[in-house]
């Protein structure tokens, strides 16, 4: 008598459910040695974006071992680091037209030599051909106190019209000076609505007097726009006559900044704002 005549079936129905199971592998997900990183930073009026992958040390020498000097190196991990500029600007010293660009480097130990690559499709660097060269500059590398583990780009020191892209890894970093063209954006929106009715409004009026006294262009201008600026205005805002005390102080006239600045101080006052309460302290104490 068979004592186990259905076990062939069952062996049968296991295997086949085991075969019937997706591979576990397929949607398994696992840290990357190398993670993705980006960031978007507004220098001005312009974009400036990079996207890259950040190597870690991990105990290794870096600079002239597992990054060696003299060869081309994709400043990073897996594809080449990217950089987008939203318009023209002049990087390390050099214009570049807006657009995205592969960020290359040649590491040296005195000197580095950057490259900015036309195409941002290779993998790496391999492929690499120097035809497609934009630009390339020369920087001096530092060597900074604390370790970075893993790689990283940066920027740092911002101004309206300018900034600089870091890069720091290891004990070593390198910096590159990013020139944007934020005069010649405003100062072409401002000649644009100057010969429309909407640069009669008092935000408007306030924003381009306050950009030429900011930059220093023509106070007597940016007076007259502020001005008119607190007078088209439905209620006369204390930081449009802070605006005005500031710009007549610096025309030297005494008489007018005081003015305003009492005008300024009694409707911070009013308002309960204690920095333009002490803007106005300051200016009426310097006069």
């Amino acid at each position: 008598m068979k004592l186990f005549p259905a076990l062939p079936t069952l062996l049968i129905s296991a295997l086949l459910a085991v075969g019937s199971i997706p591979s576990a592998n397929a949607n398994l997900k696992t840290p990357a040695a190398s993670p993705h990183a980006s960031f978007k930073q507004t220098v001005g009026l312009t974009e400036v974006e990079m996207d890259y992958s950040r190597p870690g040390v991990k105990d290794r020498e870096i600079f002239g071992e597992l990054v060696p000097y003299g060869k081309v190196w994709r400043t990073g991990a897996n594809q080449p680091s990217k950089i987008r500029f939203s318009d023209d600007v002049v990087f390390g010293g050099e214009k570049i037209p807006a657009g995205e660009y592969a960020l290359y480097t040649i590491p040296g130990e005195a000197e580095w030599t950057v490259i900015v690559y036309g195409s941002t499709e290779l993998w790496g660097a391999f492929g690499y051909e120097e035809k497609n060269d934009v630009v390339r500059f020369s920087v001096t590398p530092m060597t900074i106190d604390e370790q970075v583990e893993s790689m990283s780009f940066g920027i740092k020191d911002l101004e309206s019209d300018q900034a600089v892209l870091y890069l720091e890894w290891d004990y070593t970093c390198i910096e590159i000076p990013i020139l944007v063209p934020t005069d010649k954006k405003v100062m072409s929106q401002i000649e644009k609505l100057k010969s429309s009715d909407s640069f009669d409004s008092p935000r408007t009026l306030f924003a381009a007097g306050t950009y030429y006294h900011e930059t220093g262009k023509d106070l007597k201008t940016a007076l007259k726009w502020v001005s008119s600026a607190c007078e088209k205005s439905e209620k006369p805002a204390y930081w449009m006559l802070a605006r005005k005390a500031q710009i007549e102080m610096d025309l030297g006239m005494t008489k007018e900044a005081k003015a305003s600045a009492e005008k300024t101080l009694k409707l911070a006052t009013e308002g309960g704002n204690p920095d333009y309460q002490k803007i106005a302290q300051d200016i009426l104490e310097s006069l």
